[in-house]
């Protein structure tokens, strides 16, 4: 039996339970990546507290690249065992190409405008600088008991 989730489901005014969930690695090999109602409030959390606020006061789109994991796409995808993500407690986001403001043009660029906003207007856990040979992105969490985080940035 096929589980399947309200995709279109809004978390906040600019997020979808579909985009936070979605994985191209997991369409890809088929994995069913479905969230349990604790990831989707975790999911609800994250956007409320941090995405919503920093794509407002951005006031430019914000794309997932990564957000809720299953324990066996975490896997997949070379995420470590203790990944905020298999929670629903983090994203990978950055700007999408064609909305990047002048100035700002490249992944670098971007991903580092993002964490500048973010740092101001998120309630974060962690904001992660990463990058691959290719791109790069920021990596926000907010844990679900966001009394208890950290505030910690990493470049």
């Amino acid at each position: 039996m096929k589980t399947i989730i309200d995709t279109t489901m809004r978390l906040t005014e600019h997020f979808t339970l579909g985009e936070m969930c979605y994985s191209a690695t997991a369409e890809a090999k088929q994995i069913p990546n479905v969230p349990l109602k604790q990831h989707i409030t975790a999911l609800r959390n994250l956007c409320e507290r941090c995405l919503e606020p920093v794509r407002c006061q951005l006031g430019l789109p914000i794309k997932v690249n990564s957000g809720y994991r299953c324990p066996l796409l975490n896997q997949m995808v070379g995420g470590v065992s203790t990944s905020q993500h298999l929670k629903g407690e983090a994203a990978d986001i950055t700007i999408p190409r064609s909305h990047r403001p002048f100035g700002h043009p490249t992944d670098e660029q971007a991903a580092r405008l993002i964490l500048k906003y973010a740092e101001q207007f998120a309630d974060f856990d962690q904001l992660i600088l990463e990058h691959s040979a290719t791109t790069w992105w920021i990596h926000i969490s907010c844990r679900i008991n966001y009394r208890l985080n950290r505030h910690q940035v990493i470049r």
